[in-house]
């Protein structure tokens, strides 16, 4: 199943955040209003809320990315 271009966004907005990577400023203000992210210390990290969506649009697009952690 294809994702939505909101969704595309939003996985790529999560994965970025996820890796450390660059992202937009729209892209990051909407992780950050919809609370999958959260700024800690100057740096950005992904709230459970923000695992869970990336999880779910993992699922829907096909891909397995997951952090070490979680491959418990």
């Amino acid at each position: 199943m294809a994702l939505s271009k909101t969704q595309n966004r939003r996985l790529g907005a999560l994965l970025s955040v996820m890796f450390a990577e660059e992202l937009t400023e729209d892209d990051l203000e909407d992780v950050l209003k919809d609370k999958y992210v959260q700024e800690k210390e100057g740096q950005f990290k992904i709230t459970q809320k923000g695992l869970d969506e990336k999880n779910r649009l993992c699922t829907l697009a096909g891909l397995n990315i997951k952090y070490q952690s979680e491959a418990k």
